[in-house]
């Protein structure tokens, strides 16, 4: 039997054998932290459960939104304009001077809605200002509207509101609509806490806007025709003189027409109660609870001492622990 040597070093293992089935000591083992999670379990259920209930809480809190939409079409001319080629220069300027699509076109409805003179004209023709505050701005209604003698109260950072400056709360809280161009439809929608104020702004809206339009496009015939008979003292040809009492036909008829409607409500509104936050609050808040509550097991968990135990890791570990709580 041979003897070593007592100065012989002893023979180092291959590779292979050495490292066969073991990680490295600093990885992060996917096994430990779902035992982190199972081990703490409870914590984490207990701690989903409340944001579920937290959740459900916050959305009656909220409350339910009432909904109502309208489906509106442009109407369609009844008549095509004749042709101004005849009248030579004089009939390409007053095509420019003149809007002769006859009843106004969905692009040029969805216009006149979007503009802050219209909502403010809306807001103020059917005393929405103080509601706008209180279901949009209620930190702002309850900290400067006087309930008891319903007035504004107002101090170096605040003034009281007025219809134009509430256009844009308006428009960004309550109000959306939606083109559709192949069908040539505009839906307007209303959506806000209280189903009174939700009728109130969609019926109100309609009406408003059909007024709104009305009176543009009459103001703006009655422009046209003046300017017309302007042109018909000048000219003496017969021709020219019966293409431009034409126009002047086609204006007065167009003022007539859009006295009577000026679009189409394809869909009339009804308010919708909806209260979808019962199940998306809850939802989200649980999940977030979950989220954060594993999130801190694990991070507790290496913290106190347990995953890799290489020097490595454990000194970067007590470093984590020193800064934790100093500020600077």
């Amino acid at each position: 039997m041979d003897i070593p040597e007592k100065n012989q070093p002893p023979q180092a293992q291959p590779p292979a054998a050495r490292t066969h089935g073991a990680a490295p000591a600093d990885e992060v083992n996917l096994l430990e932290i779902l035992y982190v999670l199972i081990k703490y379990k409870a914590a984490i259920i207990l701690l989903s459960v409340i944001g579920l209930v937290g959740g459900y809480l916050a959305a009656v809190a909220k409350g339910p939104a009432y909904v109502s939409r309208a489906v509106i079409m442009a109407k369609e001319s009844d008549k095509q304009l004749p042709n101004l080629g005849a009248l030579g220069a004089l009939g390409g300027f007053a095509a420019a001077q003149l809007n002769l699509a006859g009843n106004p076109g969905l692009d040029k409805i969805e216009v006149h809605f979007d503009s802050r003179q219209f909502k403010a004209e809306l807001i103020e023709k059917y005393g929405l200002l103080d509601d706008i505050y209180r279901l949009g701005a209620p930190r702002v209604y309850r900290k400067y509207y006087d309930t008891l003698h319903g007035v504004w109260t107002e101090d170096e950072k605040f003034s009281a509101p007025y219809p134009a400056k509430a256009a844009d709360l308006f428009t960004k809280k309550f109000i959306s609509k939606e083109s559709d161009t192949k069908r040539a439809t505009l839906t307007l929608s209303v959506k806000s806490g209280d189903s009174s104020f939700t009728a109130r702004v969609i019926e109100g809206g309609l009406e408003h806007l059909n007024h709104y339009i009305q009176t543009d496009v009459q103001t703006e015939a009655k422009g046209n025709v003046d300017y017309l008979e302007q042109r018909l003292i000048t000219i003496a040809d017969p021709l020219l003189r019966e293409k431009l009492q034409e126009k002047i036909a086609l204006e007065i008829e167009r003022a007539m027409i859009i006295n009577r409607e000026a679009f189409k409500v394809i869909d009339r509104p009804y308010c919708v109660r909806r209260h979808k936050e019962k199940i998306i609050y809850p939802a989200a808040a649980a999940l977030g609870m979950f989220m954060l509550s594993s999130a801190a097991a694990i991070v507790l968990y290496y913290l106190m001492g347990g995953g890799n135990t290489n020097s490595d890791s454990r000194r970067w570990v007590g470093m984590i622990k020193k800064q934790l709580f100093k500020i600077v």
